[in-house]
């Protein structure tokens, strides 16, 4: 869970400001990105696996062509 800390530093900060983020602002931003990114990978691999299993299993129900 976020502490308030983390969330005030996450929150103080724009991207439309003028000024640079502090190295903490930053350092929390790629954090959350790439626990953001995690979650998007796993679940589009997921559906990936899903989608594959599916297709396996309607290329088998297909008869043999010669």
């Amino acid at each position: 869970m976020k502490n308030k800390l983390e969330l005030k530093l996450v929150d103080s900060y724009r991207f439309t400001s003028d000024e640079e983020p502090t190295d903490e602002q930053l350092g929390q931003l790629m954090k959350e990105v790439a626990i953001d990114v995690r979650k998007r990978a796993e679940i589009a691999n997921k559906k990936f696996q899903e989608e594959l299993r599916l297709l396996c299993i309607l290329k088998a129900k297909q008869p043999l062509v010669k």
